[in-house]
């Protein structure tokens, strides 16, 4: 279809995705620099990662709510601004506690941006051309996964603060946006009067088991790979191996070369296996990658590891975004996003700060073999997920 031409609707979903990821991939890197300077415990840097996935919590499903009721618009320009100025200033921290702060407040911002542009989709696009764009949105993920932590890496091998700073470039994606969104505003709102028949009509419609277990699912491999891998692996190889940073982010990015393949051709993989198949193979894929963890004798083999976290979350998370957008009405695209990414956004906040209370009294290796029992559970789990029932 013409409509799935690489155009300004295009440009701006994939433009607001990648910015999304300002505050994550290119952060992970600088995590044992930041300890250094900033004496923070082994136990307390997951709070780097944590504080900004925190208010998440609240804000994601209130900014999914205001978009749908008074239009994205007036959601996503604030955000990325307090984004933008919020994950700068953290460059300029001096203690743990002032980084800490910083980034929850930048995480405020952040609530709307993952929302917004999976919500776009849903209103630009329709039957196979929104799996192909949902596969490009997780291609871009897995690029951005790829390339920012390189660049988080080199960044902290300079000063630890310089990875931060790039969250800066929100702002001329907010400028560009101003403009351009005008020209494919698509805003739906609720048929009830009033925000009391509003958010009623918003909860009647979430409160089901589909919504239910598409949550679950994202919260589980978020929990799996974000305290294991995206918090920890860096800090794994550091301590095991001695690795540089900028070698960290190297190691770290391979995942975005299975991630990109998998995203990418998730529309061709939809023709030939059902979601449930897909997502099963997904975390069992996980859980091969983590349990080689304890085994990997140099630092090398956990490019391994990278790529079946990779070319896992390529398919999960476009998988069950899509699924999603299937199941939500035209007047909650973004209410019912905001379900899913509260998932996320819960995931990311509990795994840092739990992996970080497990290695007070355990290991590196106890931690990813429980990643990869935590994995094959959830595998068990999707093989009999109503939501996967007939999705195809």
């Amino acid at each position: 279809m013409a409509q799935f031409r690489f155009n300004k609707n295009i440009f701006m979903i994939i433009s607001l995705t990648f910015t999304s990821l300002l505050g994550f991939p290119i952060i992970s890197p600088a995590l044992p620099a930041a300890r250094e300077a900033l004496d923070i415990s082994i136990q307390n840097i997951g709070w780097v990662m944590a504080a900004y996935s925190l208010p998440g919590l609240l804000f994601m499903p209130l900014a999914g709510l205001i978009s749908d009721r008074y239009g994205k618009r007036r959601v996503l320009f604030p955000s990325l601004l307090l984004f933008a100025l919020a994950g700068g200033a953290c460059s300029l921290a001096t203690n743990q506690e002032t980084l800490f702060a910083l980034r929850f407040v930048q995480g405020i911002g952040a609530s709307a941006l993952s929302t917004i542009n999976v919500a776009m989709v849903g209103d630009l696009f329709r039957g196979t051309d929104r799996v192909k764009v949902m596969g490009h949105i997780g291609a871009t993920q897995n690029i951005g996964s790829g390339i920012l932590p390189m660049l988080g890496g080199a960044l902290a091998g300079f000063a630890w603060f310089y990875p931060f700073m790039v969250s800066l470039m929100a702002i001329p994606v907010g400028i560009y946006m101003i403009f351009a969104m005008e020209v494919v505003k698509h805003e739906t709102t609720a048929e009830n009067p009033g925000t009391r028949g509003f958010l009623g009509h918003a909860f009647s419609q979430l409160n089901n088991r589909i919504v239910i277990e598409l949550v679950f699912m994202t919260a589980g491999f978020i929990f799996i790979g974000f305290g294991a891998f995206i918090t920890y692996m860096p800090l794994f190889l550091n301590d095991s191996f001695s690795s540089p940073a900028l070698l960290i982010g190297v190691i770290l990015a391979s995942r975005s070369t299975m991630g990109v393949l998998t995203a990418s051709q998730l529309f061709r993989l939809t023709r030939h296996f059902s979601y449930r198949s897909l997502i099963f193979a997904s975390f069992m894929a996980m859980a091969l990658g983590m349990a080689a963890v304890p085994f990997a004798t140099n630092q090398w083999m956990i490019i391994f590891t990278a790529m079946c976290y990779g070319g896992a979350f390529g398919v999960l998370r476009p998988s069950l975004q899509v699924i999603l957008l299937e199941h939500a009405p035209d007047d909650l695209r973004t209410t019912f996003v905001s379900a899913l990414n509260f998932g996320l956004r819960m995931a990311q906040t509990i795994s840092p700060v739990m992996a970080g209370l497990f290695l007070i009294v355990g290991t590196y290796g106890g931690l990813y073999m429980t990643a990869a029992i935590l994995s094959c559970l959830m595998a068990l789990f999707s093989l009999f997920a109503l939501s996967l029932r007939s999705s195809k």
